[in-house]
């Protein structure tokens, strides 16, 4: 082959698709090298954090779930007294949220 015929010899479909993920992989090589990763004892605190919170949280909704359903049965109850009750805490949850809300605009 000439030199011309080198110098105008196009790369294969391969090459061309090939290059700019092999550019991609370097490049992201090259960041996380640069990332500073916690140790093994921060990775177990945090998780210990996560997971705490998360069963706190589900626990907590968990309770309220029961408490509105429990609401929930006694209005559509008979009874008269259930009635009552669930009505008073829905009022006293409203007033609540009022009085909260009204709050935090001062």
């Amino acid at each position: 082959m000439s030199n011309q015929q080198i110098a105008e010899k196009k790369p294969s479909r391969l090459s061309v698709w090939l290059a700019p993920v092999r550019e991609y992989l370097i490049d992201t090589w090259a960041e996380l090298n640069k990332v500073k990763w916690p140790t093994r004892q921060q990775v177990r605190n945090l998780t210990v954090v996560v997971l705490a919170v998360t069963f706190a949280m589900s626990f907590l909704l968990g309770l309220f779930d029961f408490g509105f359903e429990q609401m929930f049965f006694g209005i559509l109850s008979p009874e008269p007294s259930l009635i009552a009750i669930a009505v008073a805490v829905v009022i006293v949850l409203a007033i609540s949220v009022v009085v909260l809300f009204t709050s935090r605009d001062r």
